[in-house]
Order: structure tokens, then C-alpha cells, then sequence
């Protein structure tokens, strides 16, 4: 029962995005990892592991002179309380019914219009696509997954499962886009 109410809050959050994209309007196109200097960085949250990879990944690309900017869903409340990051952070609470983030907590990030929007998250998590999808952001990239296709403009079929083995994938192919 729990998983039939779980999937119809799921699908009713894909209608609504569906129906909110009707009315966004962006200028998308290619960027290489090179030319884009804003980079927004959405990332699943389970544990402190992942605060790190992120951070890392986000750092590597400050080094070569990039604004970044993080975005993180975490499952966790305890975690979100405990952690001293430099991730902006939204959770559970955060969500309405249908999955969708409050528009209080993503605004800014949703109305930053990045050069590069990367979605570090390698299976469905419906709050991280939700926000891309709404994003002004030029070029969106993530993990492939059939069902938030439509979402993005760059996909890449992968096996890692961690943030710190898709990130370094996810960079080499960003790299080779001129």
C-alpha cells in the first residue's frame, strides 16, 4: 500500500512539472566545461560521505576559477541539523505531498542562470529533478535515466554509483564538449 501511495505521489509530481514546463521559456544550448564560468551542482544527500565528495568535486572545479554553487537533498533531518557545509540544503520537510521542493527554499537557486546545471544524482530523485527541470540554467547534465530525459540536455549512461566516480566521469566527458 505504502509503495502504490508513494508511486501516485510521484506521478502526480511529474504532471506538475510537465504542466509547469509548458510555461518556461530558457536559451539552452552546449557549453564546454572550458567556457562556463556559473556551474550549479544539485546532489543527493544520504550520508556525511557524500557532503565530502561533493564539496570535492565542487572545489576541483573552483580551482580552474569556476562559481559553483551546491544544492543538496537530504533523507536525513539529523544530518541536515548536523552538518556545517558549504551546501545549501533541503529535506523531507522541505517537500510538499507530490515530491516537489517549496519554492521558498529553491528560488534562488532555481532563478541562477547557470552555464553548467549538473544533477550528481545517478537514480531517480524526483525533489533534484524537479529543480532542474524548473532551472534557467543554459546546459543541464546528468546520469541517464528514461524518465527525466526530457529534463535535461546531456545524459550519460553509467555504472558508478557514487558522487565522487560519476563526477570524475561526468568531468571527463564535459571536458571533451568544445
Amino acid at each position: 500500500m505504502k509503495q502504490f501511495f508513494n508511486s501516485l505521489r510521484l506521478r502526480s509530481g511529474f504532471a506538475k512539472l510537465k504542466h509547469e514546463l509548458k510555461k518556461l521559456k530558457r536559451n539552452n544550448h552546449s557549453i564546454s566545461l572550458k567556457d562556463a564560468q556559473n556551474i550549479g551542482i544539485l546532489v543527493p544527500i544520504k550520508d556525511a560521505e557524500q557532503i565530502v565528495e561533493a564539496e570535492h568535486f565542487a572545489k576541483t572545479l573552483q580551482t580552474d576559477n569556476k562559481k559553483v554553487k551546491l544544492l543538496g537533498f537530504v533523507l536525513d533531518k539529523g544530518l541536515k541539523l548536523k552538518s556545517r557545509t558549504n551546501i545549501e540544503l533541503i529535506s523531507v520537510e522541505d517537500i510538499d505531498w507530490n515530491y516537489i521542493p517549496k519554492k521558498e527554499k529553491i528560488g534562488n537557486f532555481i532563478n541562477h542562470e547557470f552555464d553548467i546545471l549538473i544533477n550528481l544524482c545517478t537514480d531517480l530523485c524526483f525533489p533534484l529533478v524537479y529543480v532542474a527541470a524548473v532551472s534557467k540554467s543554459v546546459f543541464k547534465v546528468a546520469a541517464y535515466n528514461p524518465k527525466q530525459a526530457p529534463f535535461f540536455d546531456f545524459m550519460i549512461e553509467t555504472q558508478q554509483e557514487s558522487i565522487a566516480g560519476f563526477s570524475t566521469e561526468l568531468r571527463y566527458y564535459l571536458e571533451k564538449i568544445k
